[in-house]
């Protein structure tokens, strides 16, 4: 790590961001999003430069809260080839997952442009490169595309059987900042990456004599669509997430963040009281065979859910109700009858959410 002093300011370590800083399979983060920015909080937040600060601590306006997780690639159902990590939510009624399939190596993590059975061969975009330091540029771009019948266009051409849409998707990444952002979590060494996602979709049709794909006549009211759209994100050592994520609308203006509340590595919410969303916890003994105790600290007598999953989020013992006091719960789980391995736990109830690791030998 280097030590700077840049035009007088005082000066603190610059972080690097390398492959191992970011999540591995069995990770968990609880994330809180917000749209209520005002002009000059998004102002604030989009400063870039050396030695900067951003603040959000006592931040309260949250439109949900969600639970992200990472699986392996490899022996998750229906990953793509290449795929060696799979983030993913899940709907907490009917447990369906939302994967999201990305390829990471020791140079970069790259997001798979995977839309589905009927897309063509799918690639992959960076996301992030690594090492990942002050003035770390990258440019990538990636092409797949969708066929359908034409008739569903309402495309009706003699000899013209299906259209092809094409999606082509560019990334153009700058670590433009670092400094120290400061969460309800806690405060965070980071680097700041800013990236312009440039996306053009256009059409073509297939002919059925020569069965080749060309465009579709001039006026035929299926123009190429094009956006391009801004994103910053705010990354810390081992913090295996981004600590912080923000989007901007077409005037420039962040209309949408997302932030950490707590994580499997030890980052936890410091709010209180009624703002409290996740209580820390711990279990005992590591490794177990037999039973685990898990410790945590409730604000008032309440009744919570234990649920136990192995790291590709399976729910692997059946989901039930505990009763939680005002203070330190020491609560016992069995877990004889779980295979060696790396699982984890949720508890969650009124007022407290919690989450941690442990290990079956």
């Amino acid at each position: 790590m280097a030590v700077l002093t840049l035009f007088g300011f005082s000066a603190f370590s610059q972080i690097t961001i390398n492959r191992s800083d970011f999540a591995v399979a069995g990770d968990w983060y609880l994330l809180a999003d917000d749209t209520s920015l005002s002009v000059s909080a998004s102002n604030a937040l989009k400063v870039a430069g050396a030695n900067k600060t951003w603040d959000l601590t006592g931040w309260a306006d949250r439109n949900f809260t969600d639970t992200t997780f990472y699986a392996n690639g490899l022996t998750y159902p229906a990953a793509p080839a290449g795929c060696n990590l799979v983030s993913f939510t899940r709907d907490p009624i009917t447990k369906e997952e939302f994967p999201d399939f990305l390829i990471i190596s020791n140079t970069a993590l790259r997001s798979i442009f995977d839309g589905g059975q009927t897309t063509g061969p799918g690639a992959a975009i960076k996301v992030f490169s690594f090492p990942s330091t002050m003035g770390t540029k990258f440019k990538d771009s990636t092409e797949s595309f969708m066929t359908s019948l034409a008739s569903d266009f309402g495309i009706n051409i003699p000899f013209v059987d299906s259209v092809k849409i094409i999606y082509k998707l560019r990334n153009t990444s700058e670590v433009d900042a670092w400094g120290k952002l400061k969460l309800d979590a806690g405060q965070f060494d980071v680097i700041r990456q800013v990236s312009t996602i440039d996306i053009v979709v256009s059409l073509k049709i297939r002919n059925t004599i020569t069965r080749t794909y060309t465009d579709l006549p001039a006026g035929s009211g299926f123009d190429p669509f094009s956006e391009s759209n801004k994103s910053y994100i705010w990354m810390g050592t081992n913090s295996g997430n981004p600590l912080l994520t923000a989007s901007t609308d077409t005037l420039g203006n962040i209309v949408d963040m997302t932030f950490m509340l707590a994580s499997s590595r030890g980052v936890a919410s410091g709010i209180k009281d009624n703002k409290a969303l996740t209580h820390a916890s711990k279990v005992y003994p590591v490794p177990a065979s037999d039973l685990i105790t898990i410790e945590t600290q409730a604000s008032k007598n309440s009744s919570a859910y234990l649920s136990v999953y192995d790291i590709l989020g399976n729910e692997v013992l059946p989901s039930k109700e505990v009763e939680v006091i005002n203070g330190l719960n020491q609560l016992p789980v069995q877990i004889n009858q779980l295979k060696p391995g790396v699982y984890f736990y949720t508890l969650t109830g009124n007022g407290i959410n919690t989450s941690s690791r442990f290990v079956v030998k």
